[in-house]
């Protein structure tokens, strides 16, 4: 028992030390430019003054930043709440897997080494999903445990996931929940920790609506931005032909909204919903095109299949290996039917991995033998160079993406007055390359179109192409920006086009490689 507390304080102290680290030597920054967005809102930077309206994480955790925020602005909480609960995550898994009885010194190892790894693939693209997703792990194994005090930690960690990225946690619970099945058997006064916990999500999610639902234009944008994001996240919306869009709905139009610049009056709530419709109806057969994804992620698949194949073969309980048999099943079709009708992006197939990586630790067969040590031995090491070298990757486009905003786009974007609105069309800004710990780079300037279509924060801002030609609306784009087939381009053709506007991109400033501009009224 002493040792046990002991190595809690130690797997905490390692943890704490290894984030900081691998923050200090990494080129630490956020995945996607959401997670930026979503803290200045919380930070008061976008929103005027700290707020919980965070579109995509609940209002309840908004809240909490929000106060956190309203105390002082000097630390960037949503940053640290992220480092906070990444670090208390892996505390509670690879106390987990320490403890876990019937388990060799080497089978831990690797195991850990495998989770340390795919850490790293994460904290070097922090970002609000996979956050979701490693708590959410932390929570449900701690469900696994024998304690009331363990199970109950582990039910607020789940809801904390929840809150942050509700579908991500899911997912990983999902995955979670054949093996907490198998565990507790018939055991109902078990299930009780699981109730509760599964009627408090549901609770706050309900809430989330609810709050939202009580302003009209929070209420519009937040189904807008529902519906758009489900567009914009489906290959079979890609695949669209003229002659499948609703009635009245402009093909250069879709395009656009498909390039994450909707023009809002054109691409109403009531047409998107039309669009909605047609996408979701695709045909099996036409789905099933979107498999060939899947080939991006065949190194992961087949070690986690090799794994799972493995542990069938070896285990002398007939019990156990019907239900790997099942389990197998149940996780390949869930890939599959992940990818029908979405992009299963990387930060997704992370959530998805590491349960299942858990899974298996979990199930490993009691018995041992030379052949079963080296086929495990060669998947987690295979398992973990590829992530290694993914890790590589990420912080080499990190460095990459941290020098062109640093040094390429900020520069440009200082000619924009602090009261203006920005909008970026057919490039890459790099706003997720923004320091962490310090998102303070745009004080006033309001960022507009894409997500932030609709958002009541902009009020009459840009819902339409219109806006462009706002006397204090600035464009960021490529320096390529007069070429026919850019997405400036199409735009300006649709102001016309809509609106019987003719109109002229007028420079502000360039550089190499990246440009600011004005819409004008020709002439």
């Amino acid at each position: 028992m002493v040792i046990g507390n002991w190595l809690k304080y130690i797997v905490l102290l390692f943890n704490i030390a290894f984030f900081a680290v691998m923050a200090w030597l990494l080129p630490l920054g956020f995945e996607e430019n959401d997670d930026v967005m979503m803290a200045m809102i919380a930070n008061g930077t976008y929103s005027g003054s700290p707020d919980y309206h965070l579109v995509y994480i609940n209002v309840i955790y908004g809240a909490v930043l929000a106060a956190l925020y309203s105390l002082t602005q000097a630390i960037e909480w949503y940053t640290l709440c992220f480092a906070i609960l990444h670090i208390c995550s892996m505390s509670v898994i690879s106390y987990c897997i320490l403890t876990t009885p019937n388990r060799a010194w080497w089978e831990r190892i690797l195991w850990l080494i495998v989770l340390y790894v795919l850490w790293t693939r994460v904290i070097v693209a922090l970002q609000f999903t996979t956050t979701a997703g490693l708590v959410c792990l932390a929570g449900c194994m701690l469900l696994l445990r024998g304690s009331w005090q363990a199970r109950w930690s582990g039910v607020l960690l789940v809801i904390v996931a929840a809150l942050i990225r509700f579908m991500a946690a899911g997912l990983v619970g999902l995955l979670m929940a054949p093996i907490i099945v198998y565990t507790y058997r018939l055991e109902w006064r078990k299930y009780i920790a699981v109730v509760v916990m599964l009627t408090a999500v549901v609770g706050c999610r309900m809430a989330n609506k609810a709050v939202y639902d009580r302003d009209p234009e929070w209420k519009y944008y937040r189904e807008y931005n529902q519906l758009r994001a489900q567009l914009n996240d489906n290959p079979n919306a890609y695949r669209m032909t003229t002659a499948q869009l609703p009635e009245g709905i402009d093909p250069m139009d879709y395009q656009l909204l498909l390039r994450f610049v909707p023009d809002a009056e054109q691409i109403d709530l009531a047409a998107i919903r039309q669009l909605s419709a047609v996408v979701g109806a695709v045909p099996v057969k036409q789905q099933i095109q979107n498999l060939h994804r899947l080939d991006k992620y065949a190194v992961e698949i087949v070690i986690l299949l090799a794994l799972l194949v493995l542990m069938i073969l070896t285990t002398g309980n007939r019990d156990k290996r019907i239900f790997l048999v099942l389990y197998s099943v149940f996780l390949m079709a869930l890939v599959v039917h992940v990818s029908l009708d979405g992009f299963l992006k990387n930060r997704v197939f992370l959530c998805m991995l590491a349960p299942m990586l858990m899974t298996d630790f979990m199930l490993l067969p009691n018995t041992t033998g030379l052949k079963r040590r080296w086929g495990i031995g060669i998947a987690l090491i295979g398992m973990s160079a590829w992530y290694g070298y993914q890790s590589y990757e990420e912080g080499t486009t990190a460095v990459y993406n941290r020098f062109m905003w640093s040094h390429m786009q900020q520069t440009l974007l200082e000619y924009v007055p602090q009261d203006a609105y920005v909008t970026t069309i057919g490039t890459s800004m790099f706003m997720e390359a923004t320091n962490p710990w310090h998102v303070w780079p745009y004080e006033s300037r309001k960022y507009t179109l894409g997500w932030l279509t609709w958002c009541p924060f902009n009020k009459a801002v840009g819902h339409s192409y219109r806006a462009l030609l706002r006397d204090d609306m600035y464009v960021f784009t490529d320096i390529n920006y007069t070429r026919e087939h850019t997405a400036l381009q199409r735009v300006c053709e649709q102001i016309e086009k809509h609106y019987g506007v003719p109109t002229e991109i007028r420079w502000k400033c360039r550089n190499s490689r990246y440009a600011l501009v004005k819409v004008k009224v020709k002439g």
